[in-house]
């Protein structure tokens, strides 16, 4: 996995893995999740991907996902709760 040097606030230099994933949550009405690797479930009360290192499970009413594009989902919907899974590396694989 191939890491980009950036620096930071405080002027220390730290690094950064490519593929990072990264949540955007906007209100409780959506989220924008980058860099997933699979959707497993979408119902209008939970909507559950894969990213390289998480289980990501958003639980709400009324969802929807859309935009599957370049890796990344939007979900929209009254989002009442954000839940994150480690995943092991055999399950990464």
């Amino acid at each position: 996995m191939k890491k980009i040097p950036f620096l930071s606030f405080f002027g220390m230099t730290k690094e950064l893995t490519a593929l990072s994933s990264y949540i955007s949550i906007t209100d409780d009405r959506a989220a924008v999740i980058e860099n997933c690797k699979q959707i497993v479930e979408c119902s209008e009360i939970m909507a559950k991907v894969l990213t390289g290192s998480f289980e990501i499970e958003i639980w709400g009413s009324g969802l929807t996902m859309s935009n599957f594009c370049s890796d990344s989902v939007e979900i929209r919907g009254k989002i009442e709760s954000v839940k994150l899974v480690s995943r092991s590396i055999r399950e990464r694989e």
